[in-house]
């Protein structure tokens, strides 16, 4: 007996500002179907999620919902819930906006607290109930609750949308790359949610870069390529394809023998890059650093490691300056302690940086172009004009990246991997003493990934840029790497020269 369709789509076009994507996509959800959405940067797949979810605009053929008559949903379970990154991006800016209105208003003592994030969006507080226990207990939440949102990682953030996802328990679960940004005990936790939530009956739609996502548990794929559905049909014809076509990415990647720009940086053969002593952080009654001490060196590249939660952005925002519980603290950057008369901008001018925070503030409206360019002054926007040798370096990087067709087009129309793109570009185009990279390969597809990964492997062995290099996945970590710093609970674990195992 054939499954009950959950939604259609029938040769569909849907509209985004100027843009026509996924044109003439059919597809169709049936009951008891687990999908993963496949594809490079860039192929429709967030758009495709937001169709699914009725964010987008279908200017031809239809969406036929057919959970419209179904029971469940009727007798009050929501149909369908989404999670992304852009999610924790909206987030980010809503607290930027409301912090900035509390300053005005002199209630600096008033925070937003992670529990106000399970609020559901009719504004209603999810009653207590065995699921609801099940949801919170599944990411061992608790503590994490009476946190400010000021105070929580990238990784507790996108946890707690998972949370606030699964809280209504809908029909349809629409994971975007849900598990970038988390550590290895909550992607296995994630995992094991995915399967009792498939096994209870809910369906889910999983949109991934990485095989490995793929569990047993997905029946189907849908493979999207430059806006157009490419193929669909069962996971293990899928993986048989792609086996037989994929090429690895180093194979064509085409990246020049030399990829270091022409700026050449100055530093001491001896005086330490960072040096920390005893430095700590609170946020409220929160410790999120006890004190570390740590050193790093000439010619030393260091991988920081830790669970979601142990501090590893903070430590890195100590030292760009963007954390201004530095100044309270005994740090001392390129042979100068903080605070000794130093200008945050001489300091941002020999450092590089890319992170979630960073993606989250950039303006919209600006071009890929103009992002790469204001790295050259450390701006969130593009305000000066670049000057030739300037800009002939940036459209270098553009190649190294293979953004070339990306460059002209604002922010807001790239995918969240091209937009990762761009500000890896932004953070390596002025060549700086010291390159920080929290999370660089979060939403890039396996091509653009081993392609970054070559690329700072080859600044590596350069010797003119050092690397301060966070991330979960031992696997997304350069050739090269020297050092490794671990935290947890906000405390130095161990320190240690690399070793193929990744442990302190």
């Amino acid at each position: 007996m054939t499954a009950q369709p959950f939604i259609t789509m029938r040769n569909i076009t849907v509209r985004l500002r100027d843009r026509w994507l996924l044109e003439n996509t059919t597809w169709e959800i049936r009951r008891g179907e687990q999908w993963v959405v496949w594809g490079a940067n860039g192929a429709g797949k967030s758009t495709l999620a937001r169709t699914l979810m009725g964010h987008m605009p279908v200017v031809q053929g239809e969406v036929v919902r057919h959970y419209l008559d179904d029971p469940v949903v009727a007798a009050g379970r929501r149909p369908m819930a989404l999670v992304s990154s852009e999610q924790y991006h909206h987030l980010f800016q809503r607290e930027g906006l409301l912090g900035e209105m509390r300053h005005f208003s002199g209630r600096l003592q008033d925070r937003t607290l992670a529990r106000d994030l399970l609020i559901l969006q009719n504004g209603t507080v999810p009653a207590a109930s065995a699921h609801r226990e099940r949801v919170l207990s599944a990411f061992d939440l608790g503590v994490l609750l009476d946190k400010p949102m000021d105070a929580l990682s990238s990784g507790e953030m996108r946890k707690l949308l998972l949370v606030r996802a699964l809280l209504p328990d809908p029909c349809l679960l629409i994971l975007d790359e849900p598990f970038n940004g988390l550590d290895t005990v909550s992607r296995e936790q994630l995992e094991a949610v995915l399967r009792r939530l498939a096994e209870a009956g809910t369906q889910l739609v999983l949109i991934t870069h990485r095989l490995e996502e793929i569990g047993d548990l997905f029946s189907h794929v849908l493979h999207l390529a430059n806006g157009r559905v490419a193929w669909q049909g069962e996971k293990q014809a899928f993986l048989q394809r792609l086996a037989q076509r994929e090429i690895p990415a180093s194979a064509s990647s085409g990246l020049p023998a030399a990829t270091r720009p022409p700026f050449e940086a100055s530093a001491s053969a001896l005086e330490p890059l960072i040096l920390m002593r005893d430095v700590t952080v609170r946020f409220g009654d929160h410790l999120v650093l006890d004190r570390v001490n740590w050193t790093v060196r000439p010619g030393e590249h260091w991988a920081i490691t830790g669970p979601n939660g142990a501090g590893k952005s903070t430590l890195l925002a100590l030292v760009t300056g963007d954390q201004l519980q530095a100044y309270a603290n005994e740090i001392v950057l390129f042979g100068r302690p903080r605070g000794s008369g130093e200008t945050l901008w001489e300091i941002k001018r020999k450092i590089g940086h890319l992170g979630d925070v960073l993606q989250a503030r950039y303006q919209r409206q600006v071009t890929a172009f103009d992002v790469i360019c204001s790295g050259f002054f450390d701006s969130v926007g593009l305000y000066r004009q670049c000057d030739d040798t300037q800009r002939r370096t940036a459209r270098q990087w553009v190649d190294h990246l293979g953004l070339a067709d990306l460059a002209g087009r604002p922010m807001a129309q790239l995918s969240f991997g091209q937009q990762r793109l761009a500000l890896v570009a932004r953070a390596m185009v002025k060549n700086p003493r010291l390159l920080i990279l929290d999370e660089p390969c979060n939403g890039l597809d396996g091509y653009h990934r081993q392609r970054l990964l070559t690329i700072l492997s080859r600044i590596i062995r350069g010797g003119a840029t050092q690397l301060l290099y966070v991330s979960h996945r031992p696997d997304d970590l350069p050739a090269g790497i020297t050092h490794r710093l671990c935290l947890a609970a906000g405390r130095v674990t161990g320190e240690c020269l690399n070793n193929t195992d990744g442990i302190c």
